[in-house]
């Protein structure tokens, strides 16, 4: 291994555990063993910041995400995961002299590698290959002790998904990335049309991010709804203007049917998945349009045929391309996206405390994307 002159690695890390579902643990592990791993595109990050995923909250509480979106069934998931995939971070060590030009870069690195030799790797869809390596995820690493992810002090990720960003952005900011291309995906799912309004339910992380994004492909407005205060009040900060409160609507599809107008939404955006609110969302789509359903869960859904009627789409979204994240970086980087409205710092060791507010949303406060730091 070749580190950063000056870096002298410890031999053991503090990392957030999930030791099974719904048991999380602040604890001392082995550094990752890079050459273990038998890929020399290797490098490690030392973690500057690292954000809370929706996702990992579902892995939290026993759910596979990853394989529900990806592989479309249910897979257990190991012991021993360190969560964490949303994250930036500095380069201290390589495996391979070819990644030498990254030593001592910041870098927002993309969280998987794909196989690159699979029919959905050499279609254009390696987004979908079933023998991705994820970090954060405990997909693809074999058997391990502990599966890599970045809440910890240092994580293993690939050089070829290494992102340099500009010393003038936040780390906190620049953890973001992952979730914004995740954004991007699931905008161009959505087939966004100039002109025509949009539809988000549910207004948190994914939501907002659409929602700027839905703005900077040509959407003529987007109404987001959610029954957070703090969603509500981020996404005002954020820009937007018309948003509904679930809480207040004593009809929420009349409410949101006044807001989109007689035709409804060309594209709306499902961040719930529950029955009633694709049924809902179905509903409120114009002939012509796309519901993306971005929270695929492990349920049986009742569907009346005649609401795709008229040409109507019901799709789903997962991951991202490596196009959707050089986009996401550069509007990131402009500041044509606005992050920081969204972030509430915490440190390592608060992690399991956030996770039992983030469950409850009684006790969330002011939560909405929390990024250890």
């Amino acid at each position: 291994m070749i580190t950063l002159e000056g870096i002298a690695l410890p031999e053991t890390i503090e990392a957030v555990v999930l030791e099974k579902p719904e048991s999380l643990a602040v604890r001392e592990i082995p550094l990752w063993p890079l050459e273990s791993y038998g890929d020399p595109d290797l490098v490690l990050v030392e973690v500057e910041a690292c954000g809370i995923c929706g996702s990992d909250l579902r892995y939290f509480m026993g759910e596979n995400p990853w394989a529900q979106h990806t592989l479309g069934r249910h897979m257990d998931n190991p012991p021993n995961i360190v969560l964490g995939h949303e994250f930036a971070g500095r380069v201290v060590a390589i495996l391979d002299e070819r990644n030498a030009p990254l030593l001592g870069k910041r870098v927002a690195p993309v969280c998987s590698r794909v196989c690159g030799v699979c029919r959905y790797c050499l279609t254009g869809r390696a987004h979908l290959c079933p023998d991705t390596v994820h970090t954060g995820h405990g997909q693809g690493w074999g058997e391990r002790k502990f599966y890599p992810g970045a809440f910890a002090e240092y994580v293993p990720v690939w050089g070829k998904g290494c992102y340099t960003i500009p010393d003038s952005m936040a780390g906190v900011d620049a953890a973001m990335m992952d979730i914004l291309a995740v954004c991007t995906h699931v905008a161009r799912q959505g087939r966004i049309q100039r002109g025509e309004s949009v539809l988000i339910l549910g207004a948190g992380p994914a939501g907002n991010g659409l929602g700027q994004i839905a703005r900077l492909l040509g959407a003529s407005r987007s109404v987001l709804v959610d029954r957070s205060t703090t969603a509500l009040r981020v996404a005002r900060e954020c820009g937007f203007s018309t948003l509904i409160d679930a809480r207040e609507s004593k009809d929420l599809e009349k409410a949101i049917a006044a807001e989109l107008g007689p035709f409804g939404a060309m594209t709306v955006f499902d961040s719930i998945g529950a029955e009633e609110t694709l049924a809902m969302g179905l509903r409120l789509l114009d002939k012509g349009g796309t519901l993306v359903n971005m929270a695929v869960h492990d349920s049986t859904l009742r569907l009346n045929q005649m609401a795709l009627g008229a040409e109507r789409a019901l799709v789903t979204s997962c991951n991202f391309s490596s196009g959707d994240y050089t986009e996401a970086l550069d509007w990131l980087a402009s500041g044509r996206i606005d992050v920081r409205p969204w972030i509430s710092r915490i440190e390592r060791a608060e992690v399991p405390a956030a996770f039992s507010r983030l469950l409850e949303p009684d006790k969330g406060g002011d939560f909405f994307k929390v990024v250890i730091e």
